[in-house]
């Protein structure tokens, strides 16, 4: 498949890749204009743009199957790649592979700091079911930030510092960890203003969850 512009898509493509049984995975990051070429090099090397037929042929003969999965962000210079094959995939004799359920797989923030893997998402098994929620760096960072909004001395600069994370939240991927991550922000940040504020000072902002991600047709 292409690369993939939306981070919630490729989260949602890794995420499915992993249920289904793709658990070896290895990662990194290219610039832009060679994207095209790992592609390709992984394409023959691997098979990891073999259509359904060829993946049947594959697992027939245990081969094993493997996906290729590239976010290429908008007006960015560096695109992010997975490699995730299945246990019986030759490439584990070839590449640095580790395993989902071991070594969780990461989103890293290309708009930070695209030379370095930063990342702000990581893929686990809640309740038994593969999702994808903040690492704790980035929860502690958020709950920094709306602690810090809450308690501007100015007026003006607090409601706004409250109204944008309100903002940025919402658009936060709407898996379901992410959620359960958002959900315990928004806490925070009602306990915090009451506690803080004056009563007569109401929020300036509505918290609201981040809706649930769209499922995404894949092959």
């Amino acid at each position: 498949m292409g690369s993939i512009r939306h981070k919630s898509a490729a989260m949602q493509r890794v995420q499915d890749l992993v249920r289904r049984g793709y658990v070896r995975w290895t990662a990194g990051v290219v610039p832009r204009e060679k994207a095209a070429r790992l592609a390709a090099k992984f394409a023959a090397r691997y098979g990891t743009a073999a259509d359904r037929n060829e993946r049947r042929r594959r697992r027939r003969h245990g081969a094993g199957n493997g996906f290729l999965v590239v976010y290429l962000p908008p007006r960015q210079p560096y695109a992010v790649w997975w490699l995730l094959v299945d246990d019986e995939h030759p490439a584990q004799h070839y590449e640095d592979l580790r395993d989902a359920q071991e070594v969780r797989i990461t989103m890293p923030n290309p708009y930070w700091c695209p030379e370095v893997w930063r990342e702000d998402y990581e893929l686990v098994r809640l309740d038994d079911r593969w999702t994808w929620r903040m690492v704790e760096a980035r929860r502690t960072e958020w709950q920094a930030r709306l602690r810090e909004a809450v308690r501007q001395p100015d007026r003006d600069t607090r409601h706004l510092q409250v109204r944008q994370a309100v903002y940025s939240l919402r658009k936060l991927p709407g898996f379901r960890g992410v959620r359960q991550d958002a959900h315990g922000l928004i806490r925070l940040l009602k306990s915090d203003w009451k506690r803080v504020r004056h009563k007569a000072e109401p929020l300036p902002a509505t918290p609201r969850l981040p809706p649930y991600v769209r499922r995404v047709p894949h092959a």
